[in-house]
Parts: structure tokens; sequence; C-alpha cells
């Protein structure tokens, strides 16, 4: 197919094709003549991936470059090629403060506590989870108390297990990209939803705005 009609078929447009190309983000087409290329169903894939990186997972341009490479790997392992999706997805961490090193402590002390002994100790998320900790310190929370953030832990490890093992292995490496970074970022969302969704309906009962009785006596005994 031409340029054009690659275009059509995966909804993007043609200069951000010619930049992919240049970029060496999206492989060569065939030259057929000096003024025509085609395009085949491998550059309709590749489209679709990098559309997916950058408009679902919003991931910088200049991070599409690594993905692409490790998607395309032989050599790199199911692992190595998810756990470059995380990092990429993942946000820059904040600029240090005078209070981020005990924070990083207290992160990576929650981390331990978890039994998440596979997290590099160079994850960006290290720096990122210190980050939000220390935010929390500044409330006069105990965020160093492991009681504190057990129900989280908890629920962070029972939807990352569900997640990973719901992932197919039958859509090849490309899929498995997608699908990973769909399942981070828009399930994240419906996470998020659910919570306040789920958050609204406790607040009536924790604060008396209820209209079953049944549900008054609803209570929350702790982790």
């Amino acid at each position: 197919m031409r340029i054009s009609e690659l275009s059509d078929a995966t909804g993007v447009p043609v200069p951000t094709i010619k930049y992919y190309l240049r970029e060496g983000l999206l492989h060569p087409g065939e030259k057929v003549t000096a003024r025509l290329t085609e395009y085949d169903d491998t550059h309709r894939q590749r489209l679709g991936l990098l559309r997916v990186l950058r408009e679902v997972g919003d991931v910088p341009v200049e991070r599409l470059g690594q993905l692409v490479a490790t998607a395309q790997s032989t050599h790199a392992t199911a692992h190595e090629m998810l756990a470059a999706a995380a990092a990429a997805l993942a946000p820059t961490p904040p600029e240090p403060t005078e209070h981020r090193a005990e924070a990083r402590s207290v992160a990576d002390a929650l981390i331990d506590h978890a039994g998440w002994s596979n997290v590099h100790p160079r994850s960006a998320d290290r720096d990122n989870l210190a980050g939000v900790l220390e935010a929390i310190m500044r409330f006069d929370t105990h965020p160093s108390d492991p009681a504190e953030v057990a129900p989280y832990l908890r629920a962070a490890d029972e939807i990352a297990r569900y997640e990973l093992w719901h992932l197919r292995q039958d859509t090849g490496r490309q899929g498995l990209l997608e699908e990973m970074v769909v399942g981070q970022v828009v399930f994240g969302r419906l996470l998020g939803i659910l919570r306040r969704l789920a958050e609204e309906h406790y607040s009536a009962i924790r604060f008396g705005q209820v209209s079953d009785p049944a549900d008054a006596s609803a209570t929350y005994d702790g982790p």
C-alpha cells in the first residue's frame, strides 16, 4: 500500500508517518520506483503499536525508540520487554529534596515488606514512591508504618498478579507490549474511577446518609 493508504488504514497522519520513518521508529518501505514506496502489514502493525504508545500511554517520543528496539529484539525476554514498557510509562521522578533520602528509605522498606524482591534497585518508581511518601509525610501521617499502607500494598499486589497472569501470550511480542500498555493506562484509570464510586458509597454509610437500614450497621474493622 502507498503511504496515503497506510495513513487511511491506521489513522496516523502522513506527516507523522514520515517523522517516524526519519527517526527510525518505522522501518523503510520497499522502493518500487524513484517516486513510489510500498508499505505492508508490518508497517501497519508498527504504526498501531506507536499509536497505542503515544495516544494511550502518552509515552514521550524520546522513549519510543527504546521501546520499539526492545519489542524488535529477539534477545529480550518478555519480562525485559514489559519492564521497558513500565519504565517508559513511569513519570519522571520528582527533583530530590532534603527529605528525599528518608522517604526513599521508607519506600524501600515498604517494597521489602510487600515481598517485591524483584523490583530493580534503580527502578524509577522507587523514587516516584519516595516522592509520594514525602508528600504524605507533610500531613503528619505515618507512611513508615506498614500497617498504615497495608490495604494499598495488598490491593496493588492482587491487581498486579491478576493483570500479569491474564496477559495473553499468543499475540506475539508486539501484542504483548500493546496489552501491557493498555492495561497499565486504561485499567489504571478504571481503577481510579471505581475507587471514587466505592468511596461515594461508603461515605454515605460512614457518615449516616444511607437509605437502606441494612447498610447502617456496616463497619470497617481495619487491615
